[in-house]
């Protein structure tokens, strides 16, 4: 089981990286803001847009975008991450780093993918980042590791959440996917082996 969705993985790396490069399609990281409330200033064009300096909106943290109610767990000193506990205590998002001068990246990624007693209904990915998401049980986990820091660390993301939530827990999820794709030059702090 596990060599075939290793070869449906392959297959769709291909295909979608092929497709992608046919219809052009580039990621963009960084946006362009006008601020709106810059006056004018006397003697400049009456367009406000024209006399102000194009700001750079720096994306969101992935840390910032966990909602206030959600606790931090304590900090493991063996681990390079950060966990986060829902209110009720049913979901969970963790935030870590791995070394990736350790282990092959196709091994590292078999890794992210697999986890026992989990059924995959979601794989993406491309040399340098994955992304898989399904069922454990009633509950629904979403991975995604993304090569970082000059493919020195994986940076990674995780979360697991009872099902009836998904509807909830989507934007936050792709928001944080988001976010993580923002962290590829964020290379200060060091890298634990560990996962959640």
């Amino acid at each position: 089981m596990r060599t075939l969705l290793l070869v449906a993985l392959i297959v769709v790396l291909g295909v979608d990286a092929a497709d992608a490069r046919r219809r052009h399609h580039h990621y963009r990281s960084d946006a362009v803001e006008i601020p709106a409330d810059e006056s004018v200033a006397p003697g400049l064009s009456g367009d406000p847009r024209a006399n102000t300096p194009r700001l750079r909106r720096q994306p969101p943290t992935i840390a910032a975008l966990v909602p206030r109610d959600w606790q931090p767990e304590p900090q493991n000193p063996n681990w390079n991450g950060k966990r986060f506990l829902s209110p009720d205590g049913t979901s969970w998002l963790a935030i870590y780093r791995a070394s990736a001068e350790d282990e092959p990246a196709a091994d590292h990624m078999r890794t992210v993918i697999f986890a026992k007693d989990e059924t995959i209904t979601y794989l993406r990915g491309e040399r340098t980042w994955l992304a898989v998401s399904g069922f454990k049980d009633s509950r629904i986990f979403y991975r995604k590791a993304i090569l970082a820091c000059a493919g020195k660390a994986w940076h990674h993301i995780a979360f697991e959440y009872p099902a009836e939530l998904k509807t909830r827990m989507d934007p936050f999820v792709l928001a944080a996917a988001q976010a993580l794709d923002n962290t590829q030059s964020d290379c200060e702090q060091s890298v634990s082996v560990n996962r959640p």
